[in-house]
This record gives C-alpha cells, structure tokens and sequence, in this order.
C-alpha cells in the first residue's frame, strides 16, 4: 500500500504459467477490501500473452464493479503493442510510471 492506493508489481513474464501468481495476488487486492487505487506496474513485465491479458481485462471489470481506479504503469514492448492491436488500449488508464499514477490519486 502507499497511501490509500495499491500498488502491484508484475514482473517477467505473464504468460499460462505465471498468470496464477497475478490472480492471486489481485485477488487479495480485492478481497481485503479494494483501495480506492489500484497500480499494476507493469515496466517490469518482459512478455504478455492472451491469458495474461485475459486476467488484466478481469481486473479491469473487477475493479469497475467495486468502483475502484485501475491503473496500468509502465506498458511497453509486448503489452502494448497487445493493447494497441486489440484496441483495449484506450479501454485502461495507463500512465508512464506507478509514481505517476499516484500523483493523480
């Protein structure tokens, strides 16, 4: 937590294998009762695949249903070129760092 916003970090690949780690730790996020912001920084990740997009796209309905802000800091490479393809791009708040996106909280 910093502040009243959470931040989560996605790191390496997001991807079949790894996504479970997202989901688990989202679902914590959620289950203790939502911030009012949700940061997941992303500037870390280095591959993102359907099922990876497929649980930020369940975050993102997640969070509209609690009426809680999601934020994606740091798209690059895979990912946004993903989001971009798939015109979901304008569909997240994205923002050039978790640092930035807190400031707008």
């Amino acid at each position: 937590m910093r502040g009243t916003a959470c931040v989560v970090e996605a790191k390496g690949e997001l991807d079949y294998h790894h996504t479970p780690l997202l989901r688990d730790e989202m679902n914590r996020v959620w289950e203790e009762g939502p911030p009012p912001t949700v940061v997941i920084d992303v500037t870390a990740l280095t591959f993102c695949d359907s099922t990876g997009l497929a649980e930020l796209i369940a975050n993102l309905r997640r969070s509209g249903a609690l009426g809680t802000r999601l934020v994606l800091a740091g798209v690059h490479g895979t990912l946004e070129r993903i989001l971009t393809i798939t015109g979901l791009r304008a569909a997240f708040e994205l923002s050039p760092s978790a640092e930035d996106a807190l400031r707008k909280e």
